[in-house]
């Protein structure tokens, strides 16, 4: 457990559940200030949930990250959605929520870690670079004239 930087509590870092999934999916839209809650495909609790983590402070959860580690040649951890509740940003929880999906990864034998986002958000690529991943904008990534930021780091 960590010391929320909020003053609120304790920060824990858990796996994440059924219950969880749904009230993300309740409050994506809201968290986010738009449609959003299809991103958090359900896919990625039922089938790849495993390594899925959520973020509590006094059992209410403030974050959350929807990742996974790819089983190819060479396992790579993948995120594919991270939320923080607005009340709980800047305050180390994406952070702590990367630093427990990271050693989650090495244990399965992931050496690397991967993230994307869209080509203009600049929070997540400030975020990602300050967690010392390399950015880089990657030409028709998701399909003909749809770049994406790719980040990548060495674990």
């Amino acid at each position: 457990m960590l010391k929320s930087m909020s003053g609120e509590g304790e920060l824990q870092i858990r796996g994440i559940t059924k219950e969880d999934y749904d009230y993300v999916v309740s409050v994506l839209d809201r968290w986010w200030g738009g449609p959003a809650g299809q991103r958090a495909d359900p896919f990625f609790f039922y089938e790849l949930g495993q390594e899925a983590l959520v973020a509590e402070v006094e059992g209410k959860v403030v974050g959350f990250l929807l990742g996974f580690v790819a089983r190819v040649s060479e396992p790579i951890g993948y995120v594919h959605l991270v939320g923080i509740d607005p009340h709980h940003r800047r305050k180390g929880v994406g952070h702590e929520l990367y630093a427990r999906f990271e050693q989650r990864c090495r244990e399965a034998g992931a050496r690397r870690l991967k993230a994307i986002a869209a080509v203009g958000n600049d929070g997540s690529t400030e975020f990602h670079e300050a967690l010392g991943f390399t950015a880089r904008e990657v030409a028709d990534y998701a399909g003909p004239g749809r770049s994406r930021m790719v980040f990548e780091r060495d674990l």
